[in-house]
């Protein structure tokens, strides 16, 4: 067994963190993918571990599953991935021909979870498990938690529409503390390593993309292009985005490496069914959400503390 489950067992088997160690959660995103992770965050809090890490890192869309997470409230916030119409409304061609962004990720937060799917802003901001939700540096191309810039619901919208808002197709950065943030996977894909540098001991890591897909380079025309129409107002986001495959590398080999013995990653099991970016089929997604939700039960097994306890 992996250290990081044995230490989330143990957790969960006392009812508290104190043993030593700093467990992070981090998600990853991938736009419609972060249906598989939103579904392995549903499957922890099934398996009673909501309390059992010491903070959430996100990055993309994996930020909104952790804004749940922490919230306490996965149970009927992952649904909303599969909600008729949702994705829809979120993404389409159509918006584009229309003049608007491909992506829009402000209704998500300013509509979608207040009017329909409400998410408690400030239960995530007054959580004991902080969400840190991650971005890139639209001018440096840093990879920035964004946490210490969020101080109310307001700043913490902003930071999840930050952590999610792709380049070019969600339209011009997001700013926040006077500074501008672009998607969170064009500088740190996988968020376990500012969680590491941040003292975390140990991360468990919830994946989108199955062992049996491994990461390829970008398609070269589409790069070109990226890389110049970034480069125009996004010099940060531009060198991320050249960089960003051989990061992707060097992710998969510390994880195998150096890394093995600390952070530990939920994957979607090797042929299970692909997940586009921009898939908007309720079923697919449903569908998506029931795999991660299994993969984490399977990983990390229900709740049986309270029977033990007096």
């Amino acid at each position: 067994m992996h250290p990081v489950i044995e230490i989330l067992r143990a957790r969960r088997e006392r009812g508290d963190r104190d043993d030593g160690h700093r467990v992070a959660l981090a998600i990853e995103g991938g736009g419609s993918r972060a249906t598989l992770s939103g579904g392995m965050a549903l499957g922890l809090a099934e398996a009673g571990l909501s309390g059992a890490f010491d903070a959430v890192y996100g990055a993309s869309a994996g930020t909104i599953n952790g804004a749940w997470f922490v919230a306490g409230d996965t149970a009927r916030g992952i649904p909303a991935w599969y909600r008729p119409g949702v994705m829809r409304r979120v993404t389409g061609i159509a918006r584009m021909l229309r003049g608007r962004p491909l992506v829009d990720i402000r209704w998500v937060t300013d509509e979608l979870y207040r009017d329909v799917v409400p998410l408690d802003w400030s239960a995530v901001r007054s959580s004991e498990v902080p969400l840190h939700p991650m971005a890139t540096d639209a001018d440096t191309g840093a990879s920035v938690d964004l946490l210490p810039f969020v101080h109310d619901d307001a700043s913490l919208r902003a930071a999840v529409r930050a952590s999610t808002h792709l380049p070019i197709l969600g339209g011009p950065p997001v700013e926040l503390a006077g500074r501008r943030f672009l998607d969170a996977a064009l500088a740190e894909t996988l968020p376990y390593r500012t969680p590491l540098a941040q003292g975390m001991t140990h991360v468990l890591l919830l994946r989108t993309r199955r062992a049996d897909d491994p990461v390829r380079p970008p398609w070269r025309s589409g790069d070109l292009l990226a890389r110049l129409v970034l480069r125009l107002g996004t010099p940060g986001a531009a060198a991320a985005w050249r960089d960003r495959y051989e990061r992707q590398l060097a992710d998969e080999e510390d994880l195998l490496g150096r890394c093995a013995d600390t952070v530990h990653a939920l994957r979607p099991p090797a042929g299970s069914r692909d997940v586009g970016q921009r898939e908007t089929d309720e079923t697919v997604l449903r569908d998506a959400v029931e795999v991660g939700r299994a993969v984490a039960l399977d990983a990390l097994g229900a709740d049986t503390s309270r029977a033990r306890r007096p």
